[in-house]
């Protein structure tokens, strides 16, 4: 039997209890056991009192089947499949500027690579992987963001402007465009240090998600069980490290609507 996710281990039993208390045969036990019992003439509560017991005996066995166990598993991974191709669907990278599809796309080739990762070696890190997308999905809002900057930038290039101050010279008949110039010329270099930090997140991004998934391959290749507990801490800081790049998409976001 596959071992469960252990961050997902109190989603697993509870979808094993569940699956073991509306299971048809179990319920049909406690029907028929209950029915019987009324029609032999015994007492109800001493009938519904014997159907609970015969119940809960059934349950158990079904708890207790492996098959039944694997079953539920493969539902809770087929859930965590669905929500993930239906994140990497939100993500569209034809429209993007090359330097910022480049990152979007090696991010959800990763974020691919880490899925099969773990569905290949039935590795326990099924959250992890959610989290993953998450983070992609975040990044694609980022390069969305990057993208606004991008097209300002073309349309109002900071070194066409610059020229364009350079052959208006100091003539005090144009004092007024200069100045607005100037101004456009300020607004052009926030756009480009924003820009730039842009990128330097979703680079990152695109690093952590290459450490995770070297990670996740190294401890497959490996049945050594104080391996996987290294792993289990390394994939804690690894966690610690993505939300902190969140929080550099976040202030960069910040930086852009400034």
């Amino acid at each position: 039997m596959s071992s469960p996710p252990p961050d997902r281990r109190q989603e697993y039993l509870g979808a094993l209890l569940l699956n073991a208390a509306a299971k048809p045969f179990n319920v049909a036990v406690l029907l028929l056991v209950a029915l019987a019992g009324i029609l032999v003439g015994a007492p109800i509560a001493l009938a519904v009192g014997l159907a609970a017991v015969f119940y809960a005996v059934s349950t158990a066995r079904t708890l207790l089947d492996e098959q039944e166990q694997d079953k539920v598993l493969a539902r809770l991974r087929g859930d965590r499949g669905r929500l993930a191709a239906a994140r990497r669907a939100q993500v569209r990278t034809e429209q993007l500027a090359p330097p910022i599809r480049r990152y979007l796309d090696q991010a959800i080739a990763t974020q691919r690579r880490i899925a099969d990762a773990i569905d290949r070696a039935q590795l326990p890190y099924e959250a992890l992987a959610g989290e993953v997308d998450a983070f992609v999905v975040m990044m694609d809002a980022s390069a969305k963001r990057a993208q606004m900057l991008y097209d300002g930038l073309e349309e109002n290039p900071p070194r066409a402007i610059e020229q364009r101050l350079a052959q208006l010279g100091g003539a005090p008949d144009k004092a007024a465009l200069v100045e607005s110039l100037q101004h456009q010329l300020h607004v052009m270099r926030t756009m480009e240090r924003q820009l730039q930090r842009q990128y330097d997140v979703m680079e990152r991004v695109v690093v952590e998600l290459d450490t995770v998934r070297g990670s996740l391959l190294s401890v497959s290749a490996s049945d050594d069980n104080a391996n996987q507990e290294i792993l289990a801490g390394e994939v804690r800081q690894l966690r610690d490290r993505m939300r902190a790049v969140a929080d550099g998409m976040d202030e960069a976001a910040r930086l852009y609507e400034s």
